[in-house]
């Protein structure tokens, strides 16, 4: 089962916000153009991750460094493997439409 919710978020390109949504921690960020949500969570050391850089399509966890790509999840290094996960987000008129598992 899953949920829709809407966030009324506007960034500019290469920013990145930290959001809650009820009990999830969200990270979403504009990269040319496109919206992306993942956890806000690392993988590796349970902080936020809307703490660290972002730099193009990789979020740099700000404790000890391992870096995430938003476009997918996947862990590009660091000191786990372990991805974070990735949320379908889709673009309307005043905000974004972001389905999360119940």
């Amino acid at each position: 089962m899953s949920k829709t919710v809407f966030l009324n978020i506007d960034l500019k390109d290469g920013q990145h916000q930290g959001v809650q949504v009820d009990d999830q921690h969200l990270l979403v960020a504009r990269i040319n153009g496109e919206y992306y949500v993942t956890s806000n969570i690392c993988s590796h050391a349970r902080v936020l991750l809307s703490k660290g850089k972002l730099r193009g399509t990789t979020i740099i966890c700000p404790l000890h460094g391992a870096r995430f790509d938003i476009t997918s999840g996947q862990c590009l290094g660091g000191p786990t493997q372990q991805p974070i996960t990735r949320y379908r987000a889709q673009v309307e008129t005043s905000g974004i439409m972001v389905t999360l598992p119940d």
